[in-house]
């Protein structure tokens, strides 16, 4: 029910904003779509292949040397919002934005495609770790604040756009929760921001490596 009133919220948002500009680009629109479609696996495999291997890898598990993040096995609907937030710039990250308009993933079909091989993928069993030092603290840090969104085995839920955080790399985690903490990354609610300020960058390295040694199920 609540992820139903949000699509109706962005869809009217839309809708203004399409009479507004007469545009027929309206990302939160298709945001719905892309939500609604079947995917095509085989061809989300060969989409994957041609247009997103080259930096998110083989088999999806990222770059840590370029904390490229890891996809495989994320929650499908996560995926899908991530992707219409970066080509509608609600998400800032302008390689991402200009290689999603180039190769055409800009269409809820698509992005419907890709995201579908990529969730179904195994999660990457090799992320990147941290130093291991203080992974106590990291734990009873996630345990006392994170947890209650993304769970006790950190699986999220995709149900409510929240992410997996399982087999992702320990530079990417860092980077992000440094990007929320100063509202560089800006498609998230402003309570999550306040809660990050509270945090120290040393609280923030602990918890990413602590992440970052979860082994899929």
């Amino acid at each position: 029910m609540l992820k139903l009133l949000m699509l109706i919220g962005f869809a009217l948002q839309s809708v203004a904003g399409w009479t507004a500009t007469q545009t027929p680009f309206t990302p939160n629109v298709y945001l719905g779509s892309a939500l609604a479609k079947q995917p095509n696996e085989t061809r989300g495999q060969k989409l994957f292949q041609q247009y997103c291997v080259q930096c998110h890898q083989v088999g999806a598990v990222g770059l840590a040397a370029q904390n490229i993040p890891a996809l495989a096995g994320q929650h499908s609907d996560y995926l899908i919002k991530q992707v219409v937030d970066f080509l509608d710039q609600e998400r800032v990250n302008t390689t991402m934005h200009q290689q999603l308009v180039r190769s055409g993933l800009n269409n809820a079909t698509s992005i419907a495609d890709v995201v579908g091989y990529v969730a179904n993928l195994p999660i990457n069993s090799a992320p990147q770790y941290g130093s291991g030092k203080q992974l106590e603290q990291g734990k009873q840090i996630y345990e006392g604040f994170c947890a209650s969104c993304h769970g006790q085995r950190a699986e999220g839920n995709g149900d409510l756009w929240v992410p997996n955080l399982r087999g992702q790399h320990y530079g990417y985690l860092l980077e992000q929760m440094l990007s929320m903490a100063t509202a560089q990354r800006t498609n998230v609610s402003d309570d999550l921001h306040r809660m990050f300020t509270t945090y120290t960058e040393s609280e923030f390295v602990v918890v990413a490596d602590y992440l970052s040694r979860w082994q899929p199920d």
